[in-house]
């Protein structure tokens, strides 16, 4: 309860903060919403009660930090930024005003993620379902078809070319549809290792890291981001109970890794080419080392700024996202829409705005900026409040519910990624992940039964004269 009131308070003290926010910059006023992002963060994770503090809202409140704080505070002061993408065209009088609805949000995200601890659930632990070997290896080799299939259509070379020789990012060929299969087998072998035997885990994870260096190699992060947020989490959860000081040498030791892949992805595998590179990278500021995250904040003031001269645009601007479940559905809305392609998929209107219809890559966009534009300052706070439930009341039902389990280890990989991400979390992966599950489940349990029922056709086909 302590928890749930503090978060009150401090919701009341961010809607302030955003109402009383100044439309020019102002360093103080930016400091001070970092003091209190701070303290609410610190207040949260010491007094609520949870034994197992390690989960979404710890990597979401470091990525969300990094994104929406570190730029109005560490460097617009010294106007000393080096990085591309703040030589974007933005309007500096914005900054203040913008991250005073950063915290704004997030302030009210909390107060959803703290909504329901008043009910005095009962903390999980154990998961009460069972997941057995015949549904694991059901993933396994869903995932290992997927890759076979993606690389002999030509997907890893592709992934490849994207930073190694400039090609497009957005590019799909038939090798899309297996490569959004074998992420969703990586996550299922991620996601359900731990509720296996032990003496089983050592090959799955030996598989599960072939894959993460593979990607790696290619410059592509995210997937095995996700992957190593998950097993994280879920070795904390269900097997050792990490410290505090072993998630900060993680945090760390993770973060050198994701720069040095960000600095030498466009190197490709050539050792020689690797030491030119760092040689000539200068690290001028401790956050530099976190600029892939960072430079986000430039899609939160282009947004607020494009939202102040437009009309919102509500979920006409998430269409294509919506759609995405469906294959070929958003393809057939682009053709029959009158409105360009980067008004209706959350995440293309800054990169739209900043380099044009015709760019070859993106620059990523910001949630809160996206939930602005979409909904307004007020729709921005209920649509913040609705993704705090939504990942608690994952983290409460996991403990019964294995697709409710999926949500959450699926919102975990995510957490990092997703402050910087469009506001609805992946339609597509989350409906035809609950979509595969059911299907394995249902296989699995009904696999025995059918089984019988073949052989039995094929004694009757015996006995026939």
């Amino acid at each position: 309860m302590l928890t749930y009131l503090l978060n009150i308070a401090f919701a009341i003290a961010a809607t302030v903060l955003y109402i009383k926010a100044p439309w020019t910059y102002s360093y103080d006023y930016c400091v001070t919403l970092m003091v209190c992002f701070i303290v609410q963060n610190v207040l949260f994770f010491v007094s609520n009660k949870r034994k197992n503090w390690l989960g979404f809202e710890f990597f979401f409140a470091l990525s969300f930090f990094l994104v929406n704080f570190v730029y109005p505070v560490f460097y617009a002061p010294t106007e000393r930024i080096y990085w591309s993408f703040f030589s974007f065209s933005f309007n500096d009088n914005f900054v203040t005003r913008a991250t005073a609805l950063a915290y704004f949000g997030y302030a009210w995200y909390m107060l959803g993620a703290t909504r329901i601890l008043q009910l005095n659930r009962e903390e999980p632990t154990e998961p009460t379902f069972t997941i057995s070997m015949r549904q694991y290896i059901w993933f396994f080799g869903i995932t290992m078809v997927a890759w076979v299939l993606f690389v002999a259509t030509g997907g890893l070379a592709a992934l490849q070319s994207v930073y190694a020789e400039g090609a497009n990012l957005r590019d799909v060929g038939i090798y899309s549809y297996f490569n959004n299969i074998f992420t969703i087998g990586c996550y299922f072998l991620a996601i359900f290792i731990f509720r296996l035997p032990k003496q089983k885990w050592w090959f799955y994870l030996a598989v599960i890291a072939s894959f993460m260096l593979i990607l790696l190699s290619t410059g592509s992060r995210q997937l095995a981001v996700g992957l190593a947020l998950i097993l994280v989490v879920g070795f904390s959860m269900y097997v050792y109970h990490l410290k505090w000081w072993h998630v900060l040498g993680l945090v760390a030791g993770g973060s050198i890794v994701l720069f040095l892949v960000m600095t030498l992805r466009k190197e490709g595998l050539d050792p020689a080419a690797w030491q030119a590179k760092l040689a000539h990278t200068n690290l001028e500021e401790f956050w530099d080392i976190y600029e892939d995250l960072i430079v986000n904040d430039v899609n939160l003031f282009r947004l607020f700024g494009w939202a102040q001269e437009n009309d919102l645009t509500w979920f006409t601007g998430m269409s294509l996202d919506l759609s995405s479940p469906v294959p070929g559905l958003a393809g057939y809305i682009i053709e029959h829409s009158d409105l360009p392609p980067q008004m209706l998929h959350g995440g293309d209107l800054p990169s739209y705005l900043f380099l044009g219809p015709d760019a070859t890559w993106g620059t990523g966009t910001n949630m809160i900026g996206e939930a602005y534009r979409s909904f307004g300052a007020v729709g921005t706070a209920i649509a913040m409040f609705l993704i705090g439930l939504w990942v608690k009341e994952s983290y409460y039902r996991a403990k019964n519910n294995v697709y409710w389990y999926l949500m959450y280890f699926l919102l975990v990989g995510h957490a990092l990624i997703y402050p910087r991400a469009p506001l609805l979390f992946d339609p597509r992966l989350v409906t035809w992940s609950l979509l595969l599950l059911l299907i394995v489940m249902t296989l699995t349990e009904h696999q025995t039964q059918i089984v019988h029922w073949l052989n039995g056709l094929g004694k009757k086909k015996e006995v026939q004269p």
